[in-house]
């Protein structure tokens, strides 16, 4: 049976490739973006399967219009993709205030306002699934992106909490943690990187190095990670967090062993802070 999607971040990357798919498989599809412009290609190949949305993510009253809009054009809504997102890679004490805000609310913020307006339908339905893009950023951090993995640390607890909270409803959540993707992303998170001061240097100038370096070979495929999440839309259990790509697969092991020789290293400390009644 055709499935009804609201796609935030259409106009390129992951989310394009994803609405493309959506459309060809022959799902409907609320396709969005801050550009609509963008998306005319989709509505002029796929009709009245597809309706476009100017959506601001970072407000809650553009969310709420979105999930609404897509009701009353399709009757229903089954799945929600909070795609949206992107990264400024830089020192935090080199990142204005502003930056970091604007950063979090599109990031964070965004998957909490559409999500927020879209869980009373899925509820009613006692069925949808919620399919919250992270990165493996959300697992394990990295020096240069600060309000990014906070954003997205933010995103992987908040699906893992919700879906414990609305799996009872038939509503399903899932945090996608995808490693780097062949998409502008990492070049456009490179464009407002600052001259470094040089105590940052040795620190985040390999980072920014080697981020320049795989501009263009990021070896995630977003048709790929885009055929794994429509084949999710279709499932009815679903694990709480799914790592796509082999270099996302092997940064977040790494890092998790780390974390567990950290913890039983400190292991004592750790238990001295109890009661002993």
């Amino acid at each position: 049976m055709a499935k009804t999607w609201l796609i935030t971040g259409c106009a390129s990357g992951l989310g394009r490739a994803l609405a493309e798919l959506v459309l060809a498989r022959g799902d409907r599809l609320m396709a969005t973006s801050r550009d609509i412009s963008r998306l005319r290609d989709l509505k002029e190949q796929f009709g009245d399967r597809v309706e476009l949305y100017e959506l601001d993510v970072t407000s809650p009253v553009a969310s709420q219009g979105a999930i609404e809009q897509a009701v009353k054009v399709f009757g229903r809504l089954d799945v929600l993709v909070n795609n949206t997102g992107y990264a400024n890679v830089g020192p935090f004490e080199q990142t204005a205030a502003d930056d970091f805000r604007t950063e979090i609310e599109t990031n964070f913020f965004g998957v909490v306002n559409t999500t927020r307006a879209a869980l009373p339908v899925l509820r009613k339905q006692r069925s949808g699934y919620i399919i919250n893009i992270s990165s493996s950023a959300g697992r394990i951090a990295a020096a240069g992106t600060v309000a990014y993995c906070a954003a997205k640390f933010a995103v992987s607890g908040f699906s893992e909490a919700l879906a414990k909270e609305v799996g009872a409803f038939g509503v399903k959540v899932i945090s996608i943690e995808p490693g780097s993707l062949r998409t502008n992303w990492t070049s456009a998170a490179l464009a407002t990187t600052p001259t470094l001061e040089p105590d940052y240097e040795p620190v985040l100038g390999p980072n920014v190095q080697f981020g320049r370096t795989i501009v263009g070979r990021e070896p995630g495929d977003p048709k790929k990670c885009a055929a794994v999440i429509f084949d999710l839309s279709r499932m009815d259990e679903l694990p709480h967090h799914l790592i796509l790509g082999t270099d996302a697969f092997k940064r977040i092991e790494t890092g998790e062993r780390e974390r567990s020789t950290q913890a039983e290293k400190w292991r004592v400390v750790s238990e001295s802070t109890d009661f002993h009644d």
